[in-house]
């Protein structure tokens, strides 16, 4: 592979950079992110070229490999001498839930509700409760969600919340302290350098995939944790970097060869 941007150099320094990789996760992402949208599955041939292009060593992929397939989430078969894996369906399963929230397309956010939940409330069954659309929690108590989730709200309200039919004329510093310390801001502006560098770059398709999993592959560790992108805070970084990716990423798809999903995808 021929040399790559320096904007993808700074993203691959920056993913060995954040403690002991997890190799098999970057593998969840190559076949969410590529061979999803090639048919389903991946050649190791190919899977390790990506992954050296990563700086990851073919031992730690092999092994990571056959931790994926020993937790029932990968699938294998041997066609001659080449090995081919795809999800399991299992693993398929888990990706598709994952993938809608992952690919959605950025949205433009007004109207807010916010509600006071009960002394004692359990943040953790919260989260569960409203796993299709978690609400950005301040302080622990006061949550808020996107306006047209109140008739959800409003299900629980007696038992769980206090619900407020007007939003607060301004966010205290103490609201803000709770939730944006906790966010990654460094791979939050990572990923913004990364996709304002390869805006107007020309890549190999090798390349242009590469950048594809990395971008995807720091986005889904962003928004599988953090679900709520939207949230009425200016600092708040998830919107920014969402809409970037967007942007970028029929961009990539095109440089890639497989533009045929660019519809299916933040659109």
């Amino acid at each position: 592979m021929s040399q790559i941007p320096a904007a993808l150099s700074d993203l691959i320094r920056h993913l060995h950079a954040q403690g002991r990789l997890r190799v098999w996760s970057v593998i969840v992402t190559i076949l969410g992110e590529i061979a999803q949208p090639e048919g389903g599955e991946i050649s190791m041939a190919s899977l390790l070229e990506i992954c050296a292009a990563l700086d990851i060593e073919p031992q730690a992929v092999r092994t990571a490999m056959s931790r994926l397939s020993k937790n029932g989430l990968v699938v294998g078969k041997r066609e001659g001498r080449t090995a081919h894996y795809q999800f399991s369906p299992q693993g398929l399963a888990e990706y598709c839930r994952a993938a809608g929230v992952i690919y959605a397309a950025p949205k433009s956010l007004v109207d807010w509700v916010f509600a006071f939940a009960a002394e004692g409330a359990d943040v953790a069954e919260l989260q569960t409760t409203f796993a299709s659309n978690p609400p950005l929690v301040l302080g622990g108590r006061c949550c808020v969600w996107p306006a047209d989730s109140m008739p959800q709200v409003l299900a629980h309200c007696d038992a769980d919340f206090m619900v407020f039919d007007c939003q607060p004329l301004a966010l205290s510093n103490w609201a803000k302290a709770s939730v944006l310390p906790a966010l990654n801001a460094q791979t939050c502006q990572r990923i913004s350098a990364c996709c304002q560098g390869l805006t107007d770059a020309e890549m190999t398709p090798d390349q242009a995939r590469v950048a594809r999993v990395l971008l995807i592959h720091f986005w889904r560790r962003l928004v599988l944790r953090y679900p709520t992108v939207q949230a009425p805070i200016p600092e708040w970084p998830l919107a920014q970097v969402q809409r970037e990716i967007a942007g970028l990423y029929p961009h990539l798809l095109r440089m890639s060869g497989v533009d045929n999903v660019a519809g299916a995808r933040f659109h």
